[in-house]
């Protein structure tokens, strides 16, 4: 049989189109699909502001105490807070190191870190992904926001399974129901089939192998602009009373800290100082059945131990004035500081306003999350009239956020 040159040639040709259309058709697609969906894990840490958590990594059946904190948390580890335990896991982007998702841990709960990555390339059009799971327990997430790139955020729980955009959402888990508040932004909570949409001021509550509840009566938080996204001006009256007035006045100003709007309070002097930011509330609360008081404070510096020789300086402290029940008028205060007194010479109280009510230590540089008990059992107000956050001393740089009185009719 006679060989056809030609017919070869037309073959070897049209292969070769073949294969040059193929590679360059499916390596670019290839490329592409490798830019778009690889992925690494996010920057992950523990800080424990109080108590020890018990930390479980996936490649380890140990648990490891944590007492401080913990850095490089891989995927699918697992934090469990015994009794009277907090801590705050802060999620962060690998391109920046902003934040993406914050969780306030309390006592009695467990959280596992199911999922947390981002895409590996800037160029990639996948989302941040972080997916938690909670068994048990009572956890506060916020989930910041993202120009750059949105976060998918989720939350699942044995009862429901919430999808949270830029906001923050308080959870409560028990064996028979979650509940689910949306403090800011929007939750969508499915379960059974059917999904609920959650908006502040709302909350839902899924019992075990049932729906969503609707959306039922929350709490009602009485400050105004208490996550500080508005200006100070028109919701707080920020004030400083100098003891030189030959020295700088202090400032309050409205920063990001640790993902979260914050008021920042700042001074440098010599003499004694306070810096702070008052709000008018008026409040008649004879008919609340609950009243707590909750914040995130940091203490970044300060120039006194503990709170000074009367206990009257701390960086932060918080004043809530109210009437009690005969009509009487009260304040509840307290104090926060970082620097101890190795000497024992300053007390742990404020001598000057009547009332021992020990300061808080909290570590500096750390978000300590501040939940008072229901002050309609302790302090049985019938009006709540103001409240005030303020810090005293001689130089001072301090936060507050997410300021919420939470009153329960």
């Amino acid at each position: 049989m006679r060989r056809n040159p030609e017919r070869l040639a037309w073959t070897v040709v049209l292969i070769s189109l073949f294969i040059c259309l193929g590679l360059a058709v499916f390596v670019p697609l290839a490329a592409g699909s490798i830019i778009n969906d690889s992925s690494e894990t996010v920057a992950i840490t523990l800080e424990v502001q109080q108590g020890t958590a018990l930390v479980s990594r996936p490649d380890s059946t140990e648990l490891i105490g944590v007492t401080t904190s913990l850095s490089n948390l891989p995927e699918r580890t697992s934090i469990r807070a015994d009794d009277n335990v907090q801590a705050l896991l802060t999620i962060r982007s690998p391109y920046d190191n902003s934040v993406l998702e914050t969780v306030q841990i309390y006592g009695s709960t467990d959280l596992s870190i199911t999922r947390a990555r981002s895409p590996r390339f800037q160029m990639s059009t996948r989302l941040h992904q972080i997916d938690l799971l909670t068994n048990i327990g009572r956890v506060r997430v916020n989930v910041a926001g993202s120009n750059a790139r949105p976060i998918e955020a989720t939350l699942t729980t044995p009862q429901a399974r919430a999808t949270l955009e830029e906001g923050s959402y308080a959870f409560e888990v028990s064996n028979d129901e979650t509940q689910v508040t949306a403090r800011e932004g929007s939750a969508q909570v499915s379960a059974q089939d059917v999904v609920q949409e959650v908006t502040p001021p709302g909350r839902t509550v899924v019992k075990l192998n049932g729906p969503p509840s609707g959306v039922l009566s929350p709490e009602r938080n009485l400050v105004t602009n208490g996550n500080f996204r508005l200006p100070l001006d028109g919701t707080w009256t920020v004030y400083n009373d100098l003891q030189n007035n030959r020295e700088l006045s202090g400032t309050v100003t409205i920063q990001t800290v640790g993902g979260q709007p914050s008021a920042v309070f700042e001074r440098q002097g010599t003499y004694h100082a306070e810096t702070g930011i008052r709000q008018l509330i008026n409040k008649n609360v004879l008919d609340f059945s609950s009243l707590r008081l909750h914040f995130v404070v940091r203490i970044f510096d300060q120039n006194v131990p503990v709170c000074g020789q009367a206990g009257s300086e701390c960086p932060m402290m918080v004043r809530l004035d109210y009437k009690d029940q005969d009509g009487t008028d009260r304040s509840f205060l307290q104090g926060f500081y970082a620097q101890p007194d190795s000497s024992g010479a300053n007390p742990t109280y404020n001598t000057t306003s009547g009332s021992r009510n020990e300061h808080r230590r909290v570590p500096a540089n750390v978000a300590r999350t501040y939940d008072s008990t229901n002050l309609m059992e302790t302090l049985k107000p019938s009006q709540i009239t103001a409240i005030t956050f303020y810090a005293s001393g001689h130089s001072y740089r301090s936060s507050v956020a997410e300021v919420e009185l939470l009153g329960e009719q």
